[in-house]
């Protein structure tokens, strides 16, 4: 892995630290990130309410909340459908209480990830006979099918489609979407909604926002229970920029004092300091908790979870989600290792394309995002039952892998993703072609170095680290994709005391010296460079990010060890 530090003219570097009224190591820090004007600071590091976009900006909003008023008055059920990952489960949970406290007759589906898959079948046709559904919203989720679209509104159902994702199919036909008089809500399709970055559940929020606009109401329970969609936009690895991070500021705020009964008893469980949460514990320990239900089980019951207000069901659901959990962790693994063993025969691979019967297809895409970050190439894990793959696919940039797929979709059952991360579902007559297809493209796509790149901040000497400094530095949080984490170089460093931990020894903990400094580390995925031979002799050159941990009664300060030679 390469170290880049990016550095600036000191005239220049003064000159905007005097502009933004900012020091000079945080105003390094806006400049790594693009932010070079005052306003442009204002804005990053000010985040509020102001930068919540109007919902009616989207082209068919007023058209949809029209239509669930009139369920409203009507008494007529309204049905929400989300996918089966963390970010539409937190967008179905947050419409559901929303629609349910202004009166309206709601009730939800999530489908079984293994048995199910997304799309119309005969189970949800039958949940919807029986509650003679009249209005069917999607979460996070698309219908591009022809004949599903048709199944519905022959049985009298309305359908509206909130969704992130890029379209395909019957969605990318506006003459054909509006033909069959499907009404869409997806910043990624709008030409006139500003943000294109929202996670499915911040789409479900804007549909809350237009709700409650149009009803009325106090729109103020809507930010109150703001905790959920965070939630959900943290999972989905959305850009932390635009409203994206008031959503989240404001949703990891509320975590101090949530609403929500069962997030009170999860992060008790997980033993996180509700006054010291970050994105990075939600999306390392909340977000795969909630997930293991997805992937083994079924997701329906997490969106109990946000929902229930009884102690016992709540420990009951606990308890299933722990269960789940291990079990998604003991397949990942069994996976994982598998694949090491298959790519340490390979001779520097320029991708990974891999199959087979024994996979479990709801855990391949957590062990398709490992490979594909661990050895910065694109990786395809395809999970082959009754005559069907499953396919998860995670690439890197410069290589889109949305688009490489969508040159054979018409050989797809179903198919849906981003440009670096995407599924699809094939009849096993159509693998073969559809193999040869990416290998041919992968193989072509020559990149001069690949080898990673860690981009740093800047030098800070960690004697001089305390907590007046990180409080300084973390007011850029929150951290995560387009808004990375702060990294920082030190030298002349000595590890202490390392202990390694995790499947397969992956990391380790510890301490590091400088001089009559010590202070704690952590270094995720880096066990394997722990060597025995006078290590502890040696001084080292780190990159790390500072961060607060929470002690019995009081913050300290650790070191998160990015890499180090």
């Amino acid at each position: 892995m390469k170290w880049e530090l990016k550095s600036y003219n000191e005239d220049y570097l003064t000159s905007k630290s005097s502009e933004f009224g900012e020091s000079r190591l945080i105003s390094r820090l806006l400049l790594n990130r693009g932010i070079d004007t005052k306003e442009k600071v204002s804005k990053f590091l000010n985040s509020d309410k102001k930068d919540i976009h109007n919902p009616f900006l989207f082209e068919n909003m007023e058209k949809v909340v029209e239509r669930i008023k009139k369920a409203g008055k009507n008494k007529e059920k309204i049905v929400i459908y989300g996918d089966y990952d963390v970010d539409g489960i937190s967008g179905v949970a947050y419409l559901v209480i929303m629609i349910r406290k202004l009166g309206l007759n709601v009730d939800y589906y999530i489908p079984n990830r293994v048995h199910e898959g997304i799309g119309i079948n005969k189970n949800l046709l039958n949940f919807l006979k029986k509650r003679d559904a009249k209005l069917f919203i999607t979460v996070d989720v698309s219908i591009n099918n022809h004949e599903e679209i048709l199944m519905l509104k022959n049985s009298g159902i309305d359908i509206i489609i909130t969704d992130h994702h890029r379209q395909i199919g019957v969605l990318e036909d506006k003459n054909q979407e509006k033909e069959l008089g499907i009404l869409t809500i997806n910043p990624k399709t709008s030409k006139t909604y500003p943000n294109k970055s929202l996670s499915g559940s911040g789409v479900a929020f804007k549909l809350a926002d237009a709700i409650y606009e149009r009803y009325g109401a106090n729109k103020k329970i809507l930010y109150d229970y703001m905790d959920i969609i965070m939630i959900g936009t943290v999972a989905d690895v959305v850009p932390m920029t635009d409203e994206n991070r008031f959503i989240i500021k404001k949703g990891l705020n509320n975590l101090k004092k949530t609403k929500i009964k069962g997030l009170k008893y999860i992060i008790n469980y997980l033993k996180i300091n509700p006054r010291n949460i970050t994105t990075s514990d939600i999306g390392f320990f909340i977000a795969p908790i909630f997930n293991a239900l997805g992937r083994i089980d079924n997701s329906k019951i997490v969106v109990n979870f946000f929902i229930q207000e009884d102690d016992f069901k709540l420990f009951s659901i606990i308890e299933e989600m722990k269960r789940a959990n291990k079990i998604r962790r003991y397949l990942e693994n069994e996976i994982y290792n598998e694949l090491e063993e298959k790519i340490q025969r390979l001779e520097r691979p320029k991708y990974i394309f891999m199959k087979s019967r024994k996979w479990h297809s709801g855990v391949i895409g957590v062990v398709c995002s490992r490979i594909s970050i661990k050895y910065n190439i694109p990786v395809i894990l395809i999970s082959i039952k009754n005559g069907y793959g499953k396919a998860s696919c995670r690439s890197i940039e410069g290589i889109n892998i949305f688009d490489i797929l969508k040159s054979v979709s018409d050989k797809l059952e179903r198919f849906g993703g981003h440009d670096l991360a995407a599924g699809f579902l094939v009849s096993e007559k159509y693998l073969g072609e559809i193999e040869k297809h990416l290998r041919q493209r992968l193989a072509r796509k020559n990149r001069e170095n690949v080898q990673k790149t860690l981009y740093v901040d800047a030098w800070l000497n960690i004697e001089y680290l305390n907590k007046r400094k990180l409080h300084e530095i973390n007011r850029l949080s929150p951290f995560g994709l387009d808004n990375q984490e702060p990294n920082f170089m030190d030298s002349d460093i000595n590890f202490l005391n390392l202990t390694r931990f995790g499947i397969n020894n992956r990391h380790f903990k510890g301490f590091v010296r400088k001089n009559n400094r010590i202070i704690s580390v952590i270094g995720y995925n880096l066990g394997h460079k722990l060597k025995a031979n006078n290590f502890y002799k040696k001084k080292f050159k780190i990159v790390y990010t500072p961060i607060f941990k929470s002690g019995h009664s009081d913050l300290f300060i650790e070191l998160k060890i990015k890499d180090f030679k």
